[in-house]
């Protein structure tokens, strides 16, 4: 299967250099991209290739495949081109993807990437956390605690937060 994969990547990445498209199925992009994120350095023929399939999911309209493909952008390959990330990250964070989500509130938080702005950080970690990502529940825990990013200090909140922590790291173990 695992064969039948890689081949399957690096046809589609030979057909979008010819202006040829494969069928797309959605979901393929990040199966394929986060073993490359593991690599110290990852083949550039295969970052090409995993990289084309990216491409043909976003161009379908896949939100999730639109945020890996922001990854390319942001050093995978090496290539350094926030410029060129943010808007697709933020067209996947406007489409639900919690982890453009999340990202989108780090960086207004404290990432050099976007202007400072705790309301606007608030907002995404709010929108993150209705989408069950762990980290944005973390992060909105621990603000309640210390009444940061305009919080007021609410222990009974944080520790809501924190039973939907527990409840995402069970959900992850099974």
């Amino acid at each position: 299967m695992r064969d039948f994969r890689l081949q399957r990547v690096a046809l589609t990445g030979l057909l979008v250099l010819l202006g040829w498209q494969l069928p797309v199925h959605a979901g393929e992009c990040r199966s394929e991209l986060r073993p490359l994120l593991l690599q110290a350095e990852p083949a550039a023929d295969r970052i090409a290739a995993v990289r084309a399939h990216c491409e043909a999911e976003a161009s379908a309209g896949d939100a999730d495949a639109t945020y890996q493909l922001a990854l390319f952008h942001l050093g995978l390959g090496g290539a350094w081109n926030p410029a060129e990330a943010i808007p697709l990250i933020r067209s996947a964070a406007e489409r639900d993807v919690s982890e453009a989500q999340y990202w989108l509130a780090w960086q207004s938080e404290s990432g050099p990437e976007l202007p400072h702005d705790e309301a606007v950080a608030l907002g995404w970690y709010q929108r993150a956390a209705a989408n069950r990502h762990r980290l944005a529940f973390e992060r909105l825990a621990a603000a309640l605690e210390r009444g940061e990013l305009g919080l007021a200090v609410d222990e009974k909140a944080a520790l809501q937060l924190r039973a939907q922590i527990r409840k995402c790291d069970e959900e992850n173990a099974r």
